[in-house]
């Protein structure tokens, strides 16, 4: 063989020896960091003169299963949609409490209607009086609690959702940048590895933000697309738009999200910025619809032309002869918000006995009957159909529908994060890496690299003895 291709064999293995080791030590030291795929050296055999001239050796690059990625990006974003969906309704489910509970608005109701059946026991009783605007004070305050309650929450989704836009918006911009980096160093002819797995960081990013699709265009730079096909990322990164509302009430504007002059809120409904707009725009707008059902109906419920209360002038509909006051049945406002025990009955409780001067025993029973009634109730919120019920039923009904989504949500965020962590043990399988197999790696290195210094030493025995021939 000759001595210069010998060296030549040598050299290029140290080098390739010495490029693999570089790489099992970084593989190592990263082994347990967010992010990071294992990478390799690919080596090829040179062939010069139909001769083996060494090993060539090739950029570092990462091993990565592409669909197990693609699959296990589209899980994170379900789950994000899950849990961000979970975590609200747990907080619906305590506003609202649990069926039959101390705190629930049947258990609040039962109290007042209680109170009603013994006062028209005993009509005449002051004490029994009193109990009856108490009860009916604490019912209205129920209902003013979770109507605020419902508010709050959409103004944390609201701010929740401002918030999570300037991230996603960070990561877009993050993405175009990597896409930059990289294409420069393929150009260059440098690995891109590290860019990529950081670039695919930022991807997993805005993937848990909302549904996205991507391709990678020759010169290795990434697309990114909303489902619906809008571009996101291409040769620079779009910002989307949106403005936080501030206070919160059933009738204020929410702003849109905004991509330049489109409105994406209709079409961004996966990922937890789908699931904010989900729960800002229809579930809790949905509670807010059936609890002024229920106001309404007790508002109609609680009448009685013999009450001897006046119109409370609180910007109410002919709340004259009503126990309660501040609700406006004719125009859709959030009467839940409002509403209050008339004040004639806080400065005179014995007006539900009647006038003074013409008392009526008989008020407080057609009070007490009222809360009984069946009543006829809208459409409103998650009810999709008319219904005829009582009070105390469709109040059963609010508290039990929003206990089983709760469950429902809780289950499904557990389901979605159980196949979240099959997904991505299953792409792990492939780009994580293996401390065993990184270091059985390490010794075959460790002996080519050995083998390699081995045959230049021979070589240069060689040389120092044909230098000695005289």
């Amino acid at each position: 063989m000759d001595i210069t291709l010998s060296l030549n064999n040598a050299l290029s293995g140290l080098q390739a020896a010495q490029a693999n080791l570089s790489v099992i030590s970084s593989n190592i030291a990263n082994a347990q960091t967010p992010g990071y795929s294992r990478e390799t050296v690919p080596l090829e055999s040179q062939i010069v003169g139909g001769n083996g001239a060494g090993v060539a050796t090739g950029l570092v690059q990462r091993q990565i299963d592409q669909n197990l990625s693609e699959a296990a990006r589209e899980q994170d974003t379900a789950t994000s949609f899950a849990a961000t969906t979970d975590t609200y309704f747990q907080q619906i489910q305590s506003l609202y409490g649990q069926v039959n509970s101390s705190n629930s608005l049947g258990t609040v109701l039962g109290n007042f209607s209680s109170a009603m059946q013994a006062l028209a026991t005993t009509p005449e009783d002051p004490i029994a009086q009193q109990n009856a605007v108490s009860t009916g004070q604490n019912l209205a305050e129920k209902l003013n609690s979770m109507s605020s309650g419902i508010q709050q929450m959409r103004a944390g989704v609201d701010s929740d959702l401002a918030s999570s836009v300037s991230t996603l918006n960070t990561a877009l911009q993050n993405i175009a940048n990597y896409n930059s980096a990289i294409t420069h160093a393929k150009a260059s002819g440098e690995s891109t590895a590290s860019l990529e797995d950081q670039r695919d960081q930022a991807l997993d990013q805005v993937a848990q933000l909302m549904g996205v699709h991507d391709f990678l265009r020759p010169d290795g730079s990434m697309v990114v697309l909303t489902t619906s096909g809008k571009v996101l990322v291409d040769n620079s990164a779009v910002q989307l738009t949106y403005t936080q509302s501030g206070t919160v009430t059933a009738t204020t504007p929410m702003s849109p999200l905004g991509l330049n002059s489109l409105d994406l809120t209709s079409e961004v409904t996966s990922g937890k910025i789908g699931a904010l707009l989900n729960l800002r725009d229809q579930q809790l707008p949905n509670l807010t619809a059936e609890l002024n059902q229920f106001t309404n109906n007790l508002f109609n419920a609680t009448s009685s032309g013999n009450l001897g209360t006046t119109n409370s002038g609180l910007g109410a509909t002919n709340d004259a002869n009503h126990f309660f006051a501040a609700v406006d049945t004719t125009n859709g406002a959030d009467n839940a918000a409002t509403i209050q025990v008339n004040p004639d009955l806080f400065t005179n409780p014995g007006l539900l006995d009647g006038p003074p001067a013409s008392p009526d025993p008989t008020i407080a029973q057609s009070l007490a009957d009222g809360l009984n009634a069946s009543a006829n109730f809208a459409a409103a919120g998650n009810f999709a159909s008319p219904t005829t019920t009582t009070l105390n039923n469709y109040a059963a009904q609010m508290v039990g529908q929003t206990a089983n989504a709760a469950a429902t949500a809780s289950d499904n965020a557990k389901f979605q994060s159980s196949l979240q962590t099959s997904f991505n043990a299953r792409a792990s399988g492939v780009s994580g890496v293996s401390v065993d197999q990184e270091l059985a790696n390490l010794t075959i290195y460790q002996n080519m690299y050995a083998a390699s210094a081995h045959v230049l030493t021979v070589v240069q025995n060689m040389l120092d003895t044909l230098l000695q021939i005289q």
